[in-house]
């Protein structure tokens, strides 16, 4: 059922003895006064909830679901120390304060859940919908992060060295004090991502005034390779969406795959001519957001 943007309000909750900060978009109040179903929404590596989800979340609520995107715990507007330390397991209990938040709103339908999730957060997502079987009835993952040795086996020979010094004099900074940080991207020299559609495509998603947001805390160096969300896969109950680039530069679309057949009741969506940033923008997103939005209406009926 196509729905307006009804409105758009600020959402803050507890997650782990701070506040995280976030938005609930609602479509415009139903005659019949059902209440909508509901998405939830995180960015990926580094990213904050305005860096391109947006179109997204319009889509979504146009079909008539509500959409709730936040930013982790040190990103954003969002509470807590030290500052963008991108930490897989530390997002996934943000995700979880969220879904708990959700539930107990009274303007939307808390059995009816899904998740969304993309590249970094597409990997949380899988964690989340095995973690949350009761509350999670759709898991959405576009181009997720499957596997930290996969793609850690991506990252340039040449830059390891530097990596793991940077890493460690950031595991030797006090939470109060300032990280290490590396840039996130960097044209053809040292950063965080390092892939032939990186730079351009994350430099594309930030909004104007926040360049000074491409930057990470270092000791995710060290802790994404040990992270393996696909791992979660065969234990989600909901159905399942994963989207993946055949061209995808960052994360190796062999193991998107291979974790994609391993999820009980899944749907596996491949673009062909895609990279890890197409998703976003142009006719990959129209096919993407087709595909998302047709599989949340199936299985979220709003």
């Amino acid at each position: 059922m196509a729905a307006a943007v009804g409105t758009v309000q600020p959402l803050t909750f507890a997650c782990q003895q701070v506040t995280c900060d976030g938005e609930l978009w609602l479509p415009a109040a139903r005659a019949d006064g059902k209440k909508p179903p509901v998405i939830v929404m995180a960015h990926g590596f580094g990213g904050l909830r305005d860096w391109g989800l947006g179109p997204f979340a319009e889509r979504f609520v146009k079909a008539g679901f509500a959409v709730v995107r936040f930013d982790y715990r040190g990103f954003g507007k969002s509470g807590g120390k030290p500052r963008r330390v991108v930490d897989g397991k530390e997002h996934v209990k943000d995700w979880l304060s969220a879904l708990d938040a959700v539930a107990q709103r009274s303007d939307i339908d808390p059995q009816r859940i899904g998740v969304w999730g993309t590249s970094y957060s597409g990997g949380q997502v899988l964690v989340v919908g095995a973690e949350r079987p009761q509350q999670v009835k759709a898991v959405s993952a576009q181009v997720p992060f499957v596997s930290g040795l996969s793609s850690g086996l991506q990252y340039p020979i040449k830059y390891q060295p530097l990596a793991t010094w940077y890493a460690l004099r950031d595991l030797m900074r006090g939470d109060d004090e300032e990280p290490v940080y590396v840039p996130t991207i960097a044209p053809n020299a040292f950063s965080a991502l390092i892939c032939p559609e990186c730079s351009e495509g994350y430099k594309k998603l930030v909004p104007p005034g926040q360049e000074d947001q491409n930057k990470v805390a270092a000791r995710v160096f060290l802790s994404l390779p040990f992270w393996f969300p696909g791992d979660s896969a065969p234990r989600i109950q909901a159905p399942t969406l994963i989207v993946a680039a055949a061209k995808d530069g960052l994360i190796p679309v062999t193991k998107v795959r291979e974790v994609a057949k391993s999820v009980p009741n899944g749907e596996y969506v491949e673009l062909p001519d895609a990279d890890h940033f197409s998703p976003y923008t142009g006719p990959a997103f129209e096919q993407v957001v087709a595909r998302q939005t047709a599989f949340f209406v199936k299985h979220l009926k709003p």
